[in-house]
């Protein structure tokens, strides 16, 4: 459970929100593809840090709002997922006891960019893109993940960890979820993990 004093949240113009929706859910393959002719002027995420690197890493759109679900809500679904609401980047502890209540052993970090946990902390199973999902919302709905819990074996942790990334009016959200096996050490944090960085010409950087 790490806290890594992250900076409170500003509303963007709805056109912004909808193309930083449509970008989050590109990022992670725009770092491995050819870039296009004719590049977007939007900031996007740096290379990663080795460690960020060799794991699964999710773009998370950003929450304008609270709207009617309280901040960092966790919901049980009826198909037995569960739903992770996060729209304030502060008090991890919170996200891990209502996963507790569900009966998931939980390990949150919240970290801002640039900065990564000093690893091995634990002992982790393969990469598992069941594990968590990010999906659109329904219309009037708040962004969320869905973690899928029957992913995650008695005596295994979920260790959750995300960044929250702002430059100026542009914001993102980067998750690394896992699961270990056996006890998780604390967050020593360390240089590296994503960050934004934008080119000479206001383009894509990487």
């Amino acid at each position: 459970m790490t806290d890594h004093r992250l900076p409170q949240e500003r509303d963007l113009p709805a056109h912004r929100h909808a193309l930083r929706k449509t970008h989050l859910m590109t990022l992670i393959d725009q770092q491995t593809a050819t870039p296009p002719a004719r590049r977007p002027r939007w900031p996007v995420l740096a290379a990663l840090a080795t460690a960020a690197a060799a794991a699964l890493v999710i773009g998370l759109p950003i929450a304008l709002d609270h709207g009617g679900t309280p901040a960092n809500a966790v919901i049980r679904e009826p198909d037995g997922s569960i739903k992770i609401y996060i729209t304030d980047y502060k008090h991890p502890e919170l996200i891990e006891r209502r996963l507790r209540g569900f009966g998931v052993q939980a390990d949150v970090t919240f970290l801002p960019a640039g900065k990564d946990c000093k690893e091995p902390r634990a002992t982790y199973l393969p990469d598992n893109p069941a594990l968590l999902t990010a999906e659109p919302p329904a219309e009037g709905e708040e962004t969320y993940s869905r973690l899928h819990p029957e992913q995650i074996k008695p005596g295994q942790t979920f260790v959750y960890t995300l960044w929250y990334i702002e430059d100026g009016d542009d914001r993102m959200a980067i998750a690394r979820p896992r699961v270990a096996t056996g006890p998780v050490a604390p967050c020593e944090v360390i240089p590296g993990g994503p960050e934004l960085r934008r080119d000479p010409h206001g383009g894509i950087g990487g």
